[in-house]
């Protein structure tokens, strides 16, 4: 192989990783916050989700949170699942510390507390509240 063909191969080969790096950087789509600071849509069968206090959802762009008994929107918290630091989506609720923690992918350690506050940075802004609606057993997010 030339010197020549062999820095062309190269150069289409570092292409190609940084293109793949950048894509793996990238939100997700489902999780991409729309007009509304949130993503998509959000449903779960409260007969077989979200059944104990400290239950959580990640879906539709949406972190839903179990914070009490019954089945009324105020027994929950729905929040924006997209970071506001870094743009990812957030890793889980943390029903010891009762709070949304942000740790991977991203690994910065933002936490946010079931109103959305942040209650540890990097980040700044809280991430959005999302309005609940029950109709039977089936919870809905707007």
């Amino acid at each position: 192989m030339e010197r020549r063909e062999f820095v062309n191969n190269l150069g289409v080969v570092l292409a190609l990783a940084c293109a793949g790096g950048l894509a793996a950087c990238s939100k997700n789509s489902a999780d991409a916050p729309g007009p509304g600071g949130g993503g998509g849509g959000f449903s779960a069968n409260l007969g077989s989700e979200l059944t104990n206090i400290g239950d959580y959802k990640i879906a539709g762009g949406v972190i839903v949170i179990r914070v009490a008994a019954g089945n009324t929107p105020a027994a929950f918290a729905a929040l924006s699942s997209t970071c506001t630091h870094e743009g990812c989506t957030v890793a889980r609720f943390n029903s010891a510390t009762n709070l949304v923690e942000c740790n991977a992918p991203c690994g910065h350690g933002s936490r946010y507390t079931t109103s959305g506050a942040v209650n540890t940075g990097p980040a700044t802004v809280a991430l959005a509240q999302k309005t609940v609606a029950i109709n039977g057993s089936t919870l809905t997010v707007s």
